[in-house]
C-alpha cells in the first residue's frame, strides 16, 4: 500500500513564515539567513503564498507600528525575556528578533489568525494516481482513502468532520453519540455515530453506500458552511433521508435517490477497498468517470449517444485495468479509442476493429 502524501500543516507554515519575516528585518540577518528562507519558500507552494499573504498584512501595519508595538507590547515582553534568558550570549541580536517576531504575532493575533485558523484542518491528505492508504483518525475511526482522492480532517471536542474534496472513502466509524461523525462534499453530507460506509464523489455529485449501521445524509446548506456542527442543525439540512446497511444513495442537492444492494452488489460497490473494480450494467459515462481516477490520462466520450452505452466488466483498480478497459472498448464494442498526447478519445466505430 502506497504512502498517503501528508498537505504541510498551516499552522506550522503560519507560524515559520511570521519568523522568517523576523529573521529578515532583524538587523544581524545574513547572507546564510537568505539562502536557508529561499530554500524554505520554494520548498512548497503553501509557503511562498502563506509568506505573501503575511508579508502584505505586515507593511499595511507597518506605517502604524507604535500601535502594534502597543497592542502586542505585553506578549513581547514575555516572549523577549523567555528568549534572552535562554541565549544570553547573544542578547542583544535575540531581542530584536523576539521583539520582531512578537510583534508580528501580535498583528496576527489582532487581525490575522480568525482568517487563518478559520476551518483550519487538522490535516489534509491525498493519495496519488494508483495509490490507496489507511487512515487512522484521533478518535479511533479509519479512513481508507481510494486512488487519487483528498479529504481534510477537522474534529474538535464538539465535532468530527472530514471534508471529502475529491475520490472516493471508506469510513469505518468509532461510535460516539455525544460527537456525531460528518463527511462533507459535492454539496452533500452524510452522519453517522458508529457505522461503516462508503463516499464517492462525481461529477454529478456524491453516492453513499452503507455497510454496516445507519447514517443520515442531505445537502448542504449556508447554515452547514459553519462549524460547529451540531445535532440542532438537522433541524435546518435540506433533504434529510435514513440509509441503513445494504442501501445506497445518490445525492445531487436537495435530490436523493435510494436503491437497496444485494450482499453481492455491495461488496462490488466497495471493491476497489481490494483493488478490483465491478461494473455491471453501468452506463458508459460512469464507467469512464470512476476509471478517470486510475489513469493519468484525461478519457473523454465525443459522442453523447455513447454516454448511456451499457458496460459489464471486471478491472483492477489501477492504470493496467484502465488499459484493459480501452481494450476491451475497441475490441469488444468496436468503438474507437484514439490517444492525443494524454487524452484518450473514445468515439463511435470509424470502421471495423483493427
Amino acid at each position: 500500500m502506497a504512502d498517503v502524501h501528508h498537505i504541510p500543516d498551516e499552522r506550522l507554515v503560519l507560524q515559520e513564515a511570521s519568523e522568517w519575516i523576523a529573521r529578515l528585518k532583524a538587523d544581524d540577518v545574513t547572507a546564510e539567513d537568505r539562502s536557508n528562507f529561499a530554500a524554505w519558500r520554494s520548498a512548497h507552494p503553501l509557503h511562498s503564498r502563506t509568506f505573501d499573504d503575511l508579508e502584505l498584512t505586515w507593511s499595511r501595519f507597518a506605517a502604524a507600528r507604535p500601535v502594534v508595538r502597543a497592542v502586542a507590547f505585553g506578549q513581547s515582553m514575555n516572549d523577549t525575556a523567555t528568549r534572552v534568558a535562554a541565549e544570553k550570549a547573544r542578547a542583544r541580536s535575540r531581542w530584536r528578533r523576539a521583539a520582531w517576531a512578537a510583534v508580528a504575532a501580535g498583528i496576527l493575533g489582532g487581525v490575522g489568525w480568525f482568517a487563518y485558523l478559520h476551518g483550519n484542518p487538522m490535516g489534509t491528505y491525498v493519495t496519488a494516481i494508483g495509490e490507496h492508504a489507511t487512515l487512522s483518525l484521533p478518535d479511533g475511526s479509519t479512513l481508507q482513502l481510494d486512488s487519487d482522492s483528498r479529504a481534510r480532517v477537522d474534529f474538535s471536542k464538539q465535532y468530527r468532520v472530514v471534508y471529502l474534496e475529491r475520490g472516493e472513502g471508506f469510513f469505518k466509524v468509532a461510535h460516539d453519540v455525544q460527537r456525531p461523525f460528518w463527511v462533507v462534499g459535492a454539496g452533500s453530507w452524510v452522519r453517522a455515530v458508529g457505522t461503516a460506509f462508503n463516499v464517492s464523489l462525481g461529477v454529478t455529485g456524491m453516492r453513499v453506500t452503507v455497510s454496516e449501521g445507519t447514517v443520515k445524509v442531505g445537502a448542504v446548506t449556508p447554515l452547514l458552511q459553519d462549524i460547529p456542527f451540531a445535532d440542532a442543525l438537522l433541524d435546518h439540512v435540506a433533504a434529510l433521508s435514513v440509509l441503513t446497511a445494504g442501501h445506497e444513495a445518490d445525492l445531487h442537492g436537495s435530490a436523493v435517490a435510494i436503491r437497496p444492494l444485494t450482499p453481492a452488489q455491495l461488496a462490488r460497490a466497495v471493491s476497489w477497498r481490494a483493488g478490483t473494480l465491478y461494473f455491471e450494467n453501468q452506463q458508459l459515462a460512469e464507467v469512464v468517470e470512476t476509471l478517470g481516477r486510475y489513469t493519468p490520462l484525461h478519457l473523454v466520450i465525443t459522442d453523447p449517444s455513447l454516454r448511456e452505452l451499457p458496460v459489464a466488466g471486471t478491472f483492477d483498480a489501477n492504470p493496467r485495468g484502465v488499459d484493459a478497459f480501452l481494450a476491451m472498448l475497441h475490441q469488444g464494442f468496436g468503438l474507437t479509442v484514439r490517444r492525443e498526447d494524454d487524452r484518450v478519445v473514445i468515439e463511435p466505430a470509424s470502421g471495423p476493429p483493427r
